[in-house]
């Protein structure tokens, strides 16, 4: 899945956003207070549910541009981009990409069917993450 769209906000801004959540995050799995320096290369173990742990990589972190994450579960393995690009000083646009690669076909199939079925509904609630954190500027 990949979303662009533009926002009326400095790409830094749209950027703290993002990482405000995700060290908040680490913060609450592992304890430990990360600044947004320290986040490239950082891995943590979470729980997604009673039945569900994962294991979390920071792939790529360029301040005020780009974040990017792995998380490992046993039967998936999600890679998340989000990039910010200014457009103007207090204009930008933010690429969100989501690639989900499974590690049996039966998973593959299944992230398919979710796909093609909740794609839609899924855009639509990023998109409308990214105008709230833009009405919040």
């Amino acid at each position: 899945m990949r979303i662009e769209q533009l926002l009326n906000v400095p790409a830094a801004f749209l950027y703290h956003q993002i990482i405000d959540a995700e060290l908040f995050e680490i913060h609450a799995h592992t304890g430990r207070q990360l600044t947004a320096a320290q986040l490239e290369g950082f891995t943590y173990q979470k729980q997604l549910d009673d039945a569900t742990q994962a294991q979390v990589t920071i792939t790529k972190n360029v301040l005020n541009r780009s974040y990017h994450y792995q998380t490992v579960t046993e039967f998936n393995r999600y890679e998340v981009k989000y990039d910010m690009l200014p457009i103007e000083t207090d204009k930008s646009k933010i690429v969100y990409e989501e690639k989900v690669i499974a590690r049996a076909w039966q998973q593959r199939l299944l992230d398919f069917v979710s796909n093609t079925l909740l794609g839609g509904l899924r855009r639509h609630n990023f998109r409308k993450m990214f105008q709230q954190i833009e009405k919040s500027y």
